[in-house]
Parts: C-alpha cells; sequence; structure tokens
C-alpha cells in the first residue's frame, strides 16, 4: 500500500510540474504576442523549408553590374577642298597669326610678312579679306585693291579658282626707315586664278605667274606689326 500512495504522489506531482509548465508556455506565448502587437513585427517562420533572409543586389553598391553608356556621336572633322571649275573651295582653314610675328625683331617681321601673304591667299579662295585688312593699315592701296578684286569675284554666287601664295623666305635688314617704318623683301609668285560666274562657265582667266621681287613695308602700331603696303619691286 505504501508503495501504490508513493507513486500515486509522484504521478500527481508530474501532472503539477507539467500543467505548471502549460502555464508558463502560455504565460510567454501570450507575452510574446503582446510585445509583437505592440512594436509591429511579426515573428520569423522558422523551419527547415525556411528560407533565410534574401541579399539585394542593391545592397551593396558593388555588387551590381556597372552601367555602360552610350559613347557620343563622333562629329566629322572638315575636310578642305579646293575650289574648282564645279564649285567655290571648301572649309578653308584660317589663318592663324604665329607667336614669332608678334614679336618686335628681325625675326618677327619675317614671320609677320610670311603671314601677310598667307591671308592674301585667303582672300581670293574665300572671298574673306577680313584677316587681311586687320593686319593692315588704311590707305594701304595694294591691300584695298585686292579687297574689291575679291569681294566682286565671290559676289552674287560667283566663285575664284587658285591664288595662293607661293613665296620665298623673306630677307630684312631689320633697320628703321626715317619714317619708322622696317621693309622684308621676298620672291612671290600666286597660283593660276581662275575666275567663275555663277553658271559655272569661266569669267576670266589669269593665267600662270612667275615669281617676282615684291617689298612689304610694314610698321608698329599699338604693340604689333601692321602692313603700310606691299608692291612689287621695281624693275623685277
Amino acid at each position: 500500500m505504501k508503495d501504490s500512495h508513493t507513486t500515486t504522489n509522484q504521478s500527481k506531482t508530474r501532472a503539477g510540474q507539467q500543467s505548471r509548465t502549460k502555464v508558463a508556455g502560455g504565460l510567454l506565448t501570450a507575452v510574446t504576442a503582446a510585445l509583437l502587437a505592440l512594436t509591429g513585427c511579426t515573428p520569423a517562420p522558422t523551419g527547415p523549408n525556411t528560407a533565410g533572409p534574401s541579399i539585394s543586389s542593391t545592397a551593396n553598391p558593388e555588387t551590381r553590374a556597372p552601367t555602360t553608356e552610350a559613347a557620343p556621336p563622333t562629329v566629322p572633322e572638315a575636310v578642305y577642298e579646293p575650289a574648282s571649275a564645279e564649285g567655290p573651295a571648301q572649309n578653308v582653314p584660317v589663318p592663324v597669326l604665329p607667336e614669332a610675328a608678334k614679336e618686335f625683331s628681325k625675326e618677327g617681321l619675317i614671320a609677320f610678312a610670311e603671314y601677310w601673304y598667307e591671308t592674301l591667299g585667303y582672300a581670293f579662295e574665300t572671298g574673306d579679306p577680313e584677316p587681311m585688312m586687320a593686319i593692315s593699315q588704311p590707305g594701304c592701296r595694294t591691300c584695298e585693291a585686292i579687297q574689291n578684286m575679291v569681294l566682286a569675284g565671290h559676289a552674287d554666287g560667283k566663285w575664284i579658282m587658285g591664288g595662293k601664295m607661293v613665296i620665298g623666305t623673306p630677307d630684312t635688314s631689320f633697320v628703321s626707315s626715317p619714317d619708322g617704318t622696317y621693309q622684308a623683301i621676298t620672291m612671290a609668285r600666286q597660283e593660276q586664278v581662275q575666275y567663275f560666274n555663277a553658271d559655272k562657265t569661266l569669267s576670266k582667266d589669269l593665267g600662270v605667274t612667275v615669281a617676282e621681287g615684291d617689298i612689304l613695308v610694314g610698321v608698329r602700331a599699338d604693340d604689333r606689326w601692321v602692313a603700310v603696303t606691299v608692291e612689287h619691286l621695281a624693275g623685277s
């Protein structure tokens, strides 16, 4: 009887412990649910089939594939085309005054003379005498004659073919004249000049020329060289 009573008491004890465990578990579950309700969260699912947290490719910028930007369209470079019997010259490079031509020196005067003849050829090809006139003194009769000639030759759809200058290396003593001017001498020849009308008919052909002695008279004005006159040497 003693053993049976003991067994019965042990069973009651285990039953009480299980009951208290269930109560405690129920309390923990209720507390957890209450906390989750307060925080607005839901418990993460658990179990062997539960997937782990996914990692977005945007979480780490280094993991993203680089963005390829389209290259800007290539602009074709303007190509110089000399004048022909079909039309005027295209994309003629504008002469650029070299740094040496800005110097007040023998080398500076020589570089300036070379540049002046370059602007003369540009005027014939394009009908734009402005670069030449910008470095020529008002009253330069040769400069004004050239200006009128090229403007007329390119008016009303007409154009001039040829006209570039071919010169030797200018020379100068770089000695000032009484009037403060300096002289540079060179051999100069102009490429054959032909005038065309707007209907592509030949208006005038100046023929082939030979090199002649030229003299450029320059002066310093406003700290730069300007041409006073450019003429053929007498007897050349």
